[in-house]
């Protein structure tokens, strides 16, 4: 947003009109009496709510409406050169910062129980439905199977660029072995190959840091159930590991050295591939998901198949188990209910497997303990497949994404407490990502060996995302699996070092990554322009942003201090005057175009302004009347102690109403003719003598109007010198103290940097809190 010329900082009109209207409102003010009954808002009480098929609630569930979307069709294009059986992959495979498909088609096999099929072609297309290339041939026999396809998207050579990686026979011949092949993902010509190092170990393919690098480089294959290998990306094998290697393990940096640990099954390996502990169970894994559960900054390790279990991910130890469960077939960790504390897990327990079974999706609290469990009347289904899915209402919530359910039951997308947020299509298969220029993740549905198509929750523009750097594969796209494996991000930036273009004394780049929202960093100075940055210490794959603002504060532009005792009158010609904690024996004066900052003070006589830029009375004593007329800026009244009556008047605050709150008023509070009208940010005044006009019940209300309405950018680096932008919010129409944005992104550093200020006066850019988030 931009700045607007002088209307805020013109001297109030018709000051005298304004003062005989306060005159006529105090004369006809009625008797002093209450200022009215307060509204309270009704609350929900507990009872049972759900997803389609029924559900039964766990004391503490919260009742809520949901809001019906109506997914809208961004695109969709025929994939039946595919073939049959055919998933997507998703990733830029054509460098021009927006993500491609690449459906992957497997061959033919009659029981992929103990061995999954190679990959028979992999066809490429764009977001228009444009065929890219095809590598290998289609086997006409494909169909769907049961295990995962051995392919990827990742940028294998840490070269910027995507390559596509599978397990294929050469020349399609499945009778040769199968080996590793890396094709350009631009074109899908073969780039090299290499052999397996087991002629089964194509169940799975992972990629894993395990050497310390900049990205995840080395590779990790699978048989189906008994053994895995570590390879770097050229085809040595750096270790085997033989035990219960469950569906899809996963790698993650639980000691922070910039090295991956990998869970394999029940058991957690070092990047050399010792084991660490292992999970004592029944069957195997199933799934698994890592994440800071309880927001200490302990990284959890949730694990399903005989229960759900949460370990401690450095050590192993339990944190609690609940085996109220037949079969942890998935579970995903999230923040699917925010009023809760910690983050939830929810899963699908499959609850009889028989011809006339069923499942049913459960969510588990920050103690393991249920939040509800589904309760589905229709049998003989039990192929639910759910998924998490990440703003889809704009909100920035975790949603459910649920889909497979047979017997009738539709494809839906709910929230953390099971109500129905979209319906989808039934039909098809689903996937989720970024592709439009909205911060949300939109719904792939794809129909194998027919279809694909990508829905979003409102308009979508595809070229938004067209922005001809490279766009960094995400964590959770170079890993795909059938199955249910994953992690949270977690904050990166929390007391690293930080740097500024400038930064007021006292208030340093520092504080916005100390944890502490009270404290802020401030440029020195008040124009845009001005820059943060933080070095995360090494490379991370990055996966969005939370920024919390300060409100602003007059005391950071203060042109005058006045501490101790001031003997007598004191008038505010120019400028800003603060007083810190400090006694005037006399009446204080705000001349028009001035500001007037008080904290902690105590005024002798009367406090009056007409015309002034900025009043902000906190926490202090006035002996006598207040009188605020004409304002044309802010103006803020909150926790003093008036002794006489006080008045406001005419004041024009912009976007940014007159706030009055917490005070005790000696004699009439009365206001007239203020826009915006006067709100309390806390608690209601306490007024001795009566309420007249606008002040008569001050409402609750937001006293920061667009106080937050920053313009900014963000970019990152991997050298501190070198910068991408990951996202433009110039034109920002998000007014809120804590703002979110979800990116894509690679490398060390991140800066952010200010385009514009709010319509404030003496605004000035500034960070409370800094969350950069991203996968470890």
């Amino acid at each position: 947003m931009s700045r607007k010329p002088s209307t805020r900082h013109r001297r109030a009109l018709g000051a005298g009109a304004a003062f005989v209207a306060l005159v006529a409102l105090v004369s006809v003010a009625g008797p002093a009496g209450p200022a009215g009954a307060r509204e309270r808002a009704a609350g929900h009480g507990v009872g049972e709510f759900g997803p389609q098929g029924g559900t039964v609630a766990a004391a503490g569930a919260t009742d809520r409406a949901a809001a019906q979307i109506e997914p809208t069709v961004v695109t969709s294009f025929d994939t039946s050169a595919a073939g049959g059986g055919a998933r997507p992959l998703l990733g830029d495979v054509t460098g021009d910062g927006r993500l491609d498909v690449v459906m992957m088609q497997p061959h033919y096999t009659a029981d992929d129980r103990y061995e999954g099929a190679l990959v028979a072609a992999l066809t490429a297309y764009d977001l228009d439905g444009t065929r890219l290339w095809q590598a290998g041939t289609v086997d006409p026999r494909g169909r769907n199977n049961g295990s995962d396809i051995p392919a990827q998207v990742h940028d294998v050579d840490g070269d910027g660029d995507n390559e596509v990686v599978a397990v294929m026979h050469p020349g399609g011949n499945t009778a040769v072995e199968g080996r590793f092949m890396i094709f350009d993902g631009r074109t899908g010509q073969l780039v090299r190959d290499f052999a397996l190092p087991d002629r089964l170990a194509h169940d799975a393919i992972i990629f894993a840091n395990l050497s310390g690098g900049n990205t995840a480089r080395e590779i990790v294959l699978k048989d189906r159930y008994d053994t895995a290998w570590a390879l770097d990306n050229q085809g040595t094998v750096l270790w085997t590991h033989v035990g219960n290697t469950g569906h899809y393990p996963w790698p993650y940096d639980f000691t922070g050295d910039g090295r991956q640990e990998i869970m394999i099954g029940y058991d957690m390996l070092s990047p050399d591939g010792e084991l660490l502990w292992r999970h004592q169970g029944d069957g195997h894994a199933d799934t698994m998901w890592m994440a800071d559960i309880t927001g200490n900054d302990e990284l959890e390790l949730m694990l399903g198949g005989d229960a759900a279990v949460a370990h401690d991910g450095r050590t192993g130890a339990e944190i609690w188990r609940n085996s109220d469960i037949v079969e942890t077939q998935n579970i995903m960790t999230g923040d699917y209910l925010p009023e809760r504390p910690g983050l939830e897990s929810l899963g699908l327990d499959r609850i009889d497997r028989t011809a006339n079974g069923y499942d049913g999706l459960f969510l588990l609290d920050v103690n393991g303990q249920h939040v509800w469990r589904e309760a589905r009347e229709t049998r003989g289904c039990w192929g639910s497949i759910p998924e998490p899915i990440h703003n889809w209402t704009g909100d920035y919530s975790d949603l459910i994404m649920v889909w497979n359910r047979g017997c009738g039951e539709p494809t839906t997308i709910m929230n953390g407490a099971g109500d129905v947020i979209s319906t989808l299509d039934s039909t098809a298969r689903l996937w989720h990502a970024d592709f439009c220029g909205d911060d949300r993740e939109e719904v792939v549905e794809y129909i194998q060996g027919r279809s694909l198509t990508i829905k979003s929750n409102g308009p979508c523009d595809l070229a938004a995302k067209v922005t001809g750097h490279p766009l960094p594969q995400a964590k959770r796209l170079y890993n795909y699996t059938r199955y249910t494996a994953g992690d949270s991000p977690v904050t990166l930036s929390t007391g690293r070092p930080t740097g500024t273009t400038s930064a007021l004394a006292g208030q340093p780049g520092g504080l916005a990554v100390d944890g502490d929202p009270a404290t802020a960093w401030r440029a020195a100075t008040d124009g845009a322009g001005q820059s943060w940055q933080v070095d995360l210490g090494r490379w991370y794959t990055l996966t969005g942003i939370e920024l919390t603002f300060p409100a602003t504060d007059l005391r950071n532009a203060c042109t005058r201090t006045v501490t101790g005792r001031h003997a007598g009158p004191l008038t505010v010609l120019a400028g800003v005057t603060c007083l810190d904690r400090a006694t005037v024996t006399g009446p204080v004066t705000v001349l028009p175009g001035a500001a007037l900052a008080a904290t902690d003070a105590t005024v002798g006589g009367p406090l009056s302004a007409l015309g002034a830029r900025a009043v902000q009375v906190t926490g202090s004593r006035i002996g006598g009347a207040v009188s605020l007329v004409g304002g044309t800026g802010r103006l803020v009244l909150t926790g003093n102690q008036l002794t006489g009556p006080v008045s406001l008047v005419g004041n024009r605050t912009g976007s940014a109403p007159v706030v009055v709150s917490d005070n005790a008023v000696g004699g009439v509070l009365a206001c007239a003719a203020n826009q915006p009208a006067p709100v309390r940010g806390g608690e209601p005044n306490t007024v001795g003598g009566r309420s007249a006009g606008q002040c008569a019940d001050v409402p609750a209300g937001d006293p920061h109007g667009t106080e937050f309405g920053y313009g900014y950018v963000v970019e990152t680096s991997t050298d501190g010198q070198n910068w991408v932008r990951v996202l433009d919010r110039t034109a920002n129409d998000l007014t809120a103290a804590t703002q979110q944005a979800l990116f894509t992104g690679l490398g060390r550093h991140v800066r952010v940097t200010f385009t514009d200020l709010p319509e404030l006066p003496y605004a000035r850019a500034g960070l409370a809190e800094v969350a950069v988030r991203g996968n470890r």
